[in-house]
């Protein structure tokens, strides 16, 4: 794991690979156990220091330091570390499998895409996690804000941050001209059981209507 060798990464694929390290984490994170645990602690601090290493890597796409954290973020977050006794909602992963499958979409971009508005569904359901998501990784300030308002919050820092990093935000960017095509792919989606709530094809078809 030389970072020096992923200086000649294109900006675009390197964004995507250290988004895609990103979105594993969140979707270990957003699932139970809700109580304080080590395992999302854990996951915080990686998420803070993929955003922060991100932004420095886009700005100076030679920074050593940036990259070689960039790669040891990306390894712990698929060495199951932080997924010990955690139930782990793919979801996400699953619904842009099936876009790839469809549209060869870059895999981090398509999961860009998918996240807020995914998130926007489900985060009733795991509202005290959604708020520390807000608190914990986004350093949004809770006073003054219901757990609902912070988490709304949290999810519009990632989308921004997605924005900033020049991530695609809509399917048209994948690739994907025409409506008609998506009712396909939601159908082909398989479940991820680990989630807070169970998504099914119908609102799975809403969700990348909303990303259309």
């Amino acid at each position: 794991m030389d970072p020096v060798y992923t200086f000649s990464v294109p900006k675009e694929q390197m964004v995507a690979g250290a988004f895609d390290s990103l979105s594993h984490i969140m979707e270990t994170y957003f699932s139970e156990p809700d109580e304080q645990n080590v395992s999302d602690e854990l996951a915080e601090a990686l998420m803070r220091n993929i955003i922060r290493n991100m932004r420095m890597a886009v700005e100076n796409p030679r920074d050593y330091t940036a990259r070689s954290n960039l790669l040891w973020d990306s390894t712990l977050s698929e060495n199951r570390l932080i997924k010990l006794g955690k139930k782990c909602d793919f979801a996400c992963h699953l619904m842009e499998h099936q876009l790839g499958a469809y549209t060869d979409c870059g895999h981090g971009q398509g999961m860009a895409v998918l996240h807020p508005s995914y998130y926007r569904h489900i985060y009733r359901d795991g509202l005290s996690k959604f708020a520390r998501f807000a608190v914990n990784v986004w350093e949004i300030s809770p006073e003054g804000k219901s757990r609902e308002e912070l988490a709304r919050a949290g999810i519009a820092a990632l989308e921004t941050f997605i924005r900033d990093m020049g991530l695609p935000t809509t399917l048209r960017q994948l690739g994907i001209k025409d409506q008609k095509q998506l009712k396909s792919i939601a159908d082909s989606c398989r479940f991820s059981p680990g989630g807070y709530r169970k998504i099914l094809p119908g609102e799975i078809l809403e969700i990348f209507k909303e990303c259309f």
